[in-house]
């Protein structure tokens, strides 16, 4: 017992005091927060502390016991429960370097300006630790420095290095092609705040195939943060729950992230960015992974299964699964928000497909979000259910002004508009390795001849299947004359001269999968225009 803890009438009233900590043990270069449950001793309660072994010994305080009774020791809360913050141990203490290396215990006493008080209580502590990786201690002033892949290796597989209140950072891009698990899992997730810095992750190839274990960069990330990092050329699958960046999002925030490459998953929740949001929030981020789950549901380009929040996003992969299907989201359960769905092609092996969401029922709240109308629906046609949010011609997001004005996104400090060659995307602000990940498919239709139908003036002509999957019918009462179908470079991919014929079968089993323009002259002298999408 503490010398100097000499008002013990009182002692009675907390001698049943319980003490833990944030984080636990204490770490001595990161913030600590305090937290000793007892009776109810008031409002107005301080904490008496000490460093109770340094080096092996007792340090004693240079305040008294009566000391403390400042702001600086002052604790929160009330009704048994008192927190005490702080920022800084070795500040807070008045350690030397020597003496903060050699801290192992630190002891606590809350007291009223009475006779109050609890017993001692004490705190084991360990040594933070300091330049490992490639520098760094871990903290928001001086965060852990990643720069090679034998950092992000190390990084992956300390999980003391995941908790909250740890800071991390790359400093380079890191190829990622040897990594061998994932960051944080459901037993340790990922706590900390992780800056990108502009970098990106390469080459990542991960494979988990256990029903219940989520599969990405995170493994599982709860009250955390990952922000301004890119993840490109990745290649991950697992059973349920897989995305690039993260497989499970159970709280916390992913901002100003992308993602590139393919995710496959057996099971449920296989999405471009997260497999799962439980109840975090996805903002200013977008995927043009290619997403593959055959076998279940909740499948979409940037989010599998979304319960939290998604705001300012954008998905732009080919989609694919057996049900629950969408652009961006494959089930929807919270909040979607100012997001567009680019995608090239949604595939539904069984039923629930659509652009954007793939589920429709009143749980799915989106709000400003919109999707491409010329995206090619795969296996099926478009089903009756599902939500294809407001769709456009690809023409609408062609320029900066138009899609600011549509999705009301932050093209000042967040997001920038880009132009290579033809093509004109939004991507990230001041991160690297960025390019256009949409389809040619999208960025030719931006320029291509609007359909044009004058059956009504010149016979009742006739075009479909459209799409098509290979055969191409044509009908006119007056007779058919002749035909061109031309790809958007302008080539003529198919001719004829049916020379008065009413009915006309064309071959397009062989034409890539894209958009094309029909062009049609009747007997009575009619010209027909139409865009024929291609499966």
């Amino acid at each position: 017992m503490l010398t100097i803890s000499w008002s013990m009438l009182a002692l009675a009233d907390g001698q049943n005091a319980q003490i833990s900590s944030t984080p636990t043990p204490a770490i001595s270069n990161k913030p600590l927060e305090v937290t000793i449950t007892t009776n109810n001793i008031g409002s107005e309660v301080y904490c008496y502390t000490w460093c109770h072994k340094v080096n092996g010994a007792e340090k004693k305080p240079v305040w008294g016991w009566d000391d403390v009774h400042t702001d600086k020791f002052k604790m929160t809360g009330g009704n048994g429960t008192y927190k005490l913050t702080i920022t800084n141990i070795q500040e807070f203490y008045g350690l030397t370097d020597a003496e903060l290396a050699g801290l192992t215990e630190l002891g606590f006493i809350a007291k009223t300006r009475g006779e109050q008080q609890t017993q001692d209580l004490f705190l084991a502590v360990e040594q933070g630790r300091r330049d490992v990786y490639s520098g760094g201690e871990g903290t928001a002033s001086d965060p852990f420095i990643l720069k090679t892949a034998s950092d992000l290796q190390s990084f992956a597989s300390t999980p003391g290095d995941w908790a909250s209140g740890i800071y991390v950072m790359l400093e380079s891009d890191i190829d990622a092609s040897s990594l061998a698990s994932a960051i944080g899992s459901s037993s340790a997730p990922f706590c900390g705040v992780f800056d990108g810095n502009g970098y990106s992750i390469k080459n990542l190839t991960l494979s988990g195939n256990m029903l219940g274990v989520p599969t990405g960069l995170f493994g599982v990330i709860s009250e955390g943060e990952v922000k301004n990092l890119g993840v490109v050329s990745a290649n991950v699958s697992g059973a349920n729950s897989v995305g690039i960046l993260a497989g499970e999002l159970r709280s916390g925030t992913i901002e100003r992230c992308f993602t590139s490459g393919s995710v496959s998953g057996t099971s449920i929740c296989i999405g471009g960015l997260v497999g799962e949001n439980l109840s975090g929030s996805i903002l200013d981020c977008y995927s043009g992974a290619n997403v593959e789950n055959v076998s279940d549901y909740a499948t979409g380009g940037l989010v599998g299964k979304n319960r939290g929040t998604i705001a300012n996003t954008y998905s732009a992969g080919s989609v694919s699964g057996f049900d629950y299907v969408g652009g961006l989201v494959g089930a929807n359960y919270g909040t979607v928000k100012n997001s567009v769905a680019l995608n090239s092609t949604i595939t539904s092996y069984n039923d629930f497909a659509a652009r954007f969401g793939g589920n429709n029922n009143s749980r799915n709240a989106t709000e400003q979000t919109y999707s491409w109308e010329d995206m090619v629906a795969g296996h099926n046609s478009w089903t009756s259910h599902g939500d294809h949010s407001t769709t456009h011609p690809a023409s609408t997001f062609r320029n900066q002004d138009q899609f600011k004005a549509l999705t009301g996104w932050n093209f000042t400090t967040v997001w920038e508009w880009r132009k290579e060659g033809e093509k004109e995307y939004p991507a990230l602000r001041n991160i690297k390795n960025q390019v256009a990940l949409l389809s040619d498919a999208y960025f030719s239709s931006q320029t291509s001849v609007e359909e044009i139908s004058l059956s009504e003036a010149y016979g009742a002509f006739r075009v479909g299947p459209n799409p098509t999957y290979g055969e191409l019918h044509l009908s006119a009462p007056d007779g058919i004359l002749s035909y061109e179908i031309y790809n958007l470079g302008g080539g003529v991919i198919s001719r004829g001269e049916p020379n008065g014929t009413t009915e006309v079968t064309i071959d397009l089993g062989a034409a890539p999968s894209g958009l094309y323009i029909l062009r049609a002259v009747t007997a009575e002298g009619g010209e027909n225009i139409h865009k024929i999408i291609k499966k």
